[in-house]
């Protein structure tokens, strides 16, 4: 059952009884919870849902927004099936950290009139929302790509990295994995027989040349996930011991506490106790990463408590309590 401070607030709709809508959607998927209010810190699960990617950087608008739909349209029959409505929504997005493409969504989601009153927010704050008490630190993610996202008590917000594959995404599951492809490669260059994690790569490409790994990875309609799917092997290889592995591992954990630590040093936390919350499916699902990561943070001197965030709709919820509003969430009613 989902949960976050929540109000009985009755001028923002978050009386007994309020349904509201989460939304996140991102370069793997898209997923939406429908909640009840049943009191102060307690929400119901009414409904869930989770449809295609939806990151519209990636897969365009017009493809993001029919993710969301189809993800809102599968929860929200429970409310209107019931003749209740929504009160409010909030829509975690990738790339709305873009104004403009904030804008367009919000005109967007109220044309479809969701919800009485929607918000859109970037993808990274509802990760620091669900990993700090009171949405103050530094959100950290390394999925597919990576990014960071702080945020000081006194209000000051910074995003940093976030690049994309091209000029970007250290430590993420796209670098990881394509630091194995050219371990790969150089393995087959040099003609000496395969083992350990190039092994195992070459094995799951079903690839002996370097021509046939190279078509294989230029051939995939969408090289940059085809790519970031390789991290897992890369860690069951550094699990075994494989030093390949365990060296990019390495280098991972150190790209990604110095885009912490950047992002620290941005909005004045990097001399404070600060919360460090991470998301992604390359930091959730790899207890190796983390520890180095931890590691690394040491070695940079920082000082934060790090907390994994394993489901960023329970950081919309948190936002869409009306003690963020006017500050970190704004809201839009349909006109």
């Amino acid at each position: 059952m989902p949960s976050a401070s929540q109000s009985t607030e009755t001028h923002l709709g978050f009386s007994r009884g309020n349904l509201v809508l989460v939304v996140d959607t991102g370069g793997t998927k898209t997923a939406a919870w429908l909640v009840e209010v049943i009191g102060d810190n307690e929400h119901r699960l009414l409904g869930q849902a989770r449809t295609s990617a939806g990151n519209p950087l990636s897969v365009g608008f017009e493809k993001a927004a029919q993710a969301i739909h189809e993800a809102c349209a599968a929860v929200r029959h429970l409310a209107i099936s019931s003749d209740r409505q929504i009160g409010h929504a909030v829509f975690s997005i990738a790339g709305a950290a873009n104004r403009q493409m904030a804008q367009r969504f919000t005109e967007w989601a109220n044309s479809a009139r969701f919800a009485h009153r929607v918000a859109i927010v970037s993808d990274v704050l509802p990760i620091l929302a669900a990993g700090s008490p009171d949405c103050c630190g530094v959100a950290l993610i390394a999925g597919t790509g990576s990014s960071a996202f702080g945020r000081s008590a006194d209000g000051q917000t910074k995003r940093c990295g976030g690049w994309g594959y091209l000029l970007g995404d250290e430590g993420s599951g796209y670098a990881i994995g394509r630091a194995a492809l050219q371990h790969s490669l150089n393995v087959l260059e040099s003609g000496s027989p395969a083992h350990g994690l190039a092994e195992s790569m070459l094995s799951a490409l079903g690839a002996s040349t370097v021509t046939e790994l190279t078509r294989t990875i230029y051939g995939s309609a969408d090289p940059r996930h085809t790519i970031a799917a390789f991290a897992p092997i890369v860690a069951g290889a550094a699990d075994r011991g494989d030093p390949v592995a365990c060296q990019i591992f390495a280098e991972a954990a150190a790209a990604l506490a110095g885009l912490a630590a950047r992002t620290a040093q941005t909005v004045n936390l990097a001399d404070t106790n600060f919360s460090l919350a991470i998301s992604g499916g390359v930091l959730i699902n790899s207890p190796r990463l983390r520890q180095l990561l931890q590691a690394e943070l040491t070695e940079c001197g920082l000082s934060c408590a790090v907390n994994i965030v394993n489901e960023p709709l329970a950081g919309c919820l948190r936002l869409a309590h009306p003690r963020f509003a006017g500050t970190l969430v704004e809201w839009h009613s349909p006109q």
